[in-house]
């Protein structure tokens, strides 16, 4: 029998027979999400049922979706054909068996929509009536291939393939996917799957907290809506009420009319509803965190909209008042310079990361194409102070006739439909606006005095055709939802990668018609520019190293293209090999905290709030304290340190941490007062409840430490002493600073009279060991 996508789908065959089967087995080279949603309500059931199930798929050529694997984690019995020579691996057959009955399709479905459904298709169907001898060789093979030449589907492996996929363009147009009608409900897609599983999964290990990590246009309201779907009462909080009139639309498409709804803000004060959609700056209010309006626990699942405000004190209020079962924190940009130290309030727990690679290699986001334009303002005569432009000087230069012709010029030649203009300051905002309008060209501007009303009529008239251009000053960079932006123009300079990545994510959004963003840079010779490569390609971590357009590590998204002006270029070669006075950024990042904070900025505040890691600091000065010193940075207290206790803040600072055991031994030392010595009981102590938090337990999750969390305190006084004290204090190393002896770890004498004097000593020590604490668990749990 020929089943053919014509009368009889493959799909509902499939179905019907893994309803009507005892055991599965599934041979296909390639799974696509598209028709793997179709399945997988039916393998749930049938593994539910205690079926047996197998099933082979490949990596071959990168066709299997990573969102189709994360679907399959929870079917035992899932395996990846092992390739190592890239032989080919193409045959499809599916094979149901039962007591007394076995039935076989061979032929061309692979497992997507297309082949399932809609598109021509031949899968021939047989069985053991009169086939006994081809079944037989084809479970041979099979079994052959699925114990002999195959290894198991593992979240660590699937993680690896999903960071080196890329979705090409023909699958794209041939892999359409399934109608509502088909489907039922709506489905998670995209990145949902797999950051569903891993919110699941995180839930599992015992963490209340999580931070969800995913570039501009992905879905983040439609994650928190489906992964909220366990819980009853729900609260959304977010800076502003447009936000939560479009979270309110995304929660009602999932949910429908299965839950009330209620808003709390400035105009309505609704209570007693399923899920609540507050602003902050209502909601933090003394008179409604009471019992009142709500009581601590009265939400079981909050969801925190652009959690890098999240440090800010109104939503501290709020997390320090709710105490939900589960709280998620969005967004795509946690490190921007004014977040604080967001990590720290998801308990550093970072469950699921896609940046705008991922997205766009996925075909989740539009690729882009980039034009950078030689700019020949000269920024080097205007004023730099404390991190950035002096800006009535940098106005003066971006708003020169000869500047103005220029960007009117390049729009003219590049512009597509609907463009967004990223502008300096209210001042260049609307001399742009003049010059474009004068030339009759539909323009408006969006700063932040534009009236909520007034900004979303612009928009409108953006999406409807009837306007050309917005443009802005810091108010598109987030929380804006405009799909159909097809041109993005950066007006003005920023060395920030945070910055860079916020708008050109303005034009990411996929959009019926829309093919390519077409990005128009100006770039002269300000500070950064030559890290305009490295941010395009994604290859940016913080250390700010430019790479050249011409070097082979200069690598794009799948599907963009870059283009520079030839001076560009010839800038960016000579600036690539060049030390480009690394001590002077260095000097400049420091001062831009320090504006930001008012103070004299410590090792934890360049961590939390710096452009640069703060090892890049310790690389180019040997420590902390010499920096300071020869910025003349210190306090008067500071420059009476002894020598020795310089010595041991450099200590703190380089000593070697493959795991985080001296962490809590020296944090017992100093922690909730100084103290001279502290006895191996007292340490065992220390040691349990530091790794009874979440996030430093991970630390001890392995087979040398199986069931730690049920262990005696004399494990870990054992862990403590074979370990950090063992390496700390053997053949008399770190005299200077330590000794062990009787059971207790002592603080050499001098240096213990030394802190006890001076106060900011013992600063400077919690201030090095809270670095380097955060900085290790950040970097091995949530950097890979």
């Amino acid at each position: 029998m020929l089943i053919s996508n014509n009368k009889n789908t493959m799909y509902e065959t499939l179905k019907n027979s893994i309803n009507n089967c005892e055991e599965i087995i599934m041979n296909v080279p390639f799974i696509r999400d598209s028709g793997l949603k179709l399945l997988i309500p039916e393998l749930l059931k049938a593994k539910n049922a205690g079926k047996n199930i197998k099933i082979l798929t490949s990596d071959y050529m990168k066709v299997t979706e990573p969102n189709a694997l994360y679907r399959l984690l929870d079917i035992p019995g899932v395996k990846i054909f092992n390739n190592p020579s890239n032989r080919s691996f193409h045959e499809k057959t599916y094979v149901f068996k039962n007591k007394n009955k076995i039935e076989i399709y061979v032929g061309s479905s692979n497992i997507s929509y297309s082949e399932l459904v809609s598109g021509v298709e031949w899968n021939y169907y047989f069985n053991g009536d009169s086939n006994q001898e081809n079944i037989n060789d084809i479970l041979l093979e099979f079994n052959e291939l699925y114990e002999k030449c195959s290894y198991n589907l593992t979240l660590d492996w699937l993680r690896s393939y999903e960071k080196s996929y890329e979705k090409k363009y023909f699958e794209k147009l041939i892999d359409p996917q399934p109608s509502m009608e088909i489907m039922k409900k709506l489905e998670p897609i995209k990145f949902q799957v797999p950051a569903l599983y891993e919110l699941s999964k995180t839930r599992e290990e015992g963490y209340k907290k999580a931070m969800v990590v995913v570039g501009t246009g992905l879905g983040k309201t439609y994650l928190s809506a489906f992964d909220s779907m366990s819980f009853n009462k729900i609260l959304f909080v977010a800076h502003r009420d447009e936000i939560l009139r479009d979270a309110k639309k995304t929660f009602e498409t999932v949910y429908k009319d299965t839950k009330s709804y209620g808003f709390f803000n400035g105009y309505k004060k609704e209570v007693a509803k399923d899920i609540t959609f507050a602003t902050v700056i209502t909601l933090s209010k003394d008179e409604y965190l009471a019992d009142n309006y709500f009581s601590k626990e009265y939400f079981d699942y909050i969801v925190i909209d652009e959690f890098h405000h999240s440090s800010a004190p109104s939503y501290l209020k709020l997390l320090d008042y709710f105490k939900p079962k589960f709280l998620l924190g969005l967004t795509a940009t946690p490190d921007r310079a004014d977040s604080g130290d967001v990590y720290r309030l998801c308990d550093y727990n970072i469950a699921y990361e896609c940046d705008f690679r991922v997205g766009i290699n996925n075909g989740w986001l539009t690729p882009f194409e980039y034009f950078g334009i030689y700019d020949d303002t000269d920024y080097s005569l205007i004023p730099w102070r404390s991190g950035k432009y002096d800006l009535e000087a940098l106005e003066n230069s971006l708003i020169i006739e000869k500047r103005l012709e220029l960007v009117y010029k390049k729009y003219i030649e590049f512009r597509k439909t609907s463009t967004i203009a990223f502008c300096a300051s209210v001042k260049h905002c609307k001399v742009m606006q003049h010059y474009f309008s004068d030339r009759n060209i539909k323009s408006e501007i969006v700063i932040g005095d534009t009236s909520v009303e007034k900004r979303q009529e612009i928009i409108f008239k953006l999406k409807e055709g009837k306007l050309d251009i917005i443009f802005t000053v810091d108010v598109f960079n987030e929380g804006v939802d405009i799909p159909c932006i097809d041109t993005i123009l950066f007006l003005r300079p920023t060395n920030s990668y945070t910055i860079f990545i916020q708008q050109l994510g303005r034009g990411l959004r996929t959009f019926e018609g829309k093919e390519k963003l077409r990005v128009l840079d100006f770039v002269g010779n300000f500070k950064g520019a030559e890290l305009r490569p490295a941010f395009l390609s994604g290859s940016f971590k913080g250390e700010r190293k430019p790479i050249s357009p011409l070097d082979s590590n200069f690598i794009l998204p799948s599907g963009c293209s870059a283009n520079f002006d030839f001076k560009i270029i010839e800038y960016f070669e000579k600036n690539k090999d060049k030390r480009d006075n690394l001590k002077e950024k260095l000097y400049q990042d420091f001062l831009r905290v320090k504006e930001v904070l008012s103070k004299n900025p410590s090792i934890m505040d360049i961590f939390t709030f710096g452009e640069f890691p703060v090892h890049i600091y310790l690389q180019k000065y040997k420590s902390w304290y010499q920096f300071l010193k020869e910025i003349d940075g210190l306090k008067k207290k500071e420059k009476l340190f002894s020598e020795r206790g310089i010595n041991f803040l450099e200590f703190l600072e380089k000593t070697a941490m493959t795991k985080s055991y001296k962490i809590p031994l020296l944090l017992s030392l100093f922690k909730d007062g100084l103290k001279e010595e502290v006895t191996l009981k007292e340490i065992g102590k220390f040691y349990k409840e530091f790794y009874g938090e979440d996030l430093h337990g991970k630390d001890l999750t392995n087979k040398r430490h199986d069931d730690w969390k049920n262990w005696h305190l004399k494990k870990f006084e054992v862990l403590a002493k074979d370990n950090p004290i063992h390496f700390l204090t053997k053949d008399g190393k770190n005299e200077d600073f330590f000794s062990f002896s009787d059971d207790k770890f002592k603080l050499n004498d001098k240096l213990f009279k030394e802190i006890e004097k001076n106060k900011e000593l013992l600063e400077n020590i919690l201030d090095r060991l809270e670095y380097r604490n955060k900085n290790y668990f950040r970097r091995k749990y949530m950097e890979g």
